[in-house]
């Protein structure tokens, strides 16, 4: 499902935006858009597996670990920001993280709505795959494996 075009032109977005966000003395506000759009997917999944009748308690938890390790990830970029002296990187992670969370809350609302085209559908997941969905998920799997349980999500 990973499509190199769609990373690709995230990234530079990401950047791009993240730059211009910067230049005009953007701050760390747009952090908690980000916030707002992880609670806003989590209760769209919640919904989603409700509707699909699949919804479990096991799922939630790793979805909702997901977005911890995401803020994580954040966290060592505002971390790396500090060290550096850039204050650039956190809006790229921010951006790039809403990029991902934002098409996740679209995948939700199509798969509840059944109403969606399929192509764009489509395009939607590729556009949540991401390297940051890679890494999120070997960490789960890592979690997983030190733990000892199993991972359906």
């Amino acid at each position: 499902m990973y499509d190199e075009k769609v990373e690709t032109l995230k990234v530079f977005s990401c950047g791009v935006t993240a730059f211009v966000y910067k230049a005009l003395g953007g701050s760390a506000r747009i952090f908690i858009i980000l916030c707002i759009l992880m609670l806003v997917d989590t209760i769209f999944g919640w919904i989603k597996g409700i509707h699909n009748k699949n919804w479990s308690s096991k799922t939630a938890r790793w979805g909702f670990s997901g977005k911890i390790i995401e803020l994580i990830f954040i966290g060592v970029l505002y971390a790396l920001d500090w060290a550096l002296e850039v204050d650039y990187l956190k809006y790229f992670g921010i951006y790039y993280f809403g990029i991902c969370e934002f098409a996740s809350v679209l995948e939700n609302l199509a798969e509840i709505n059944n109403n969606v085209p399929e192509g764009l559908v489509e395009l939607i997941k590729k556009t949540q795959f991401s390297i940051g969905t890679a890494i999120v998920n070997k960490v789960k799997d890592i979690i997983s494996k030190f733990i000892d349980i199993d991972r359906k999500d």
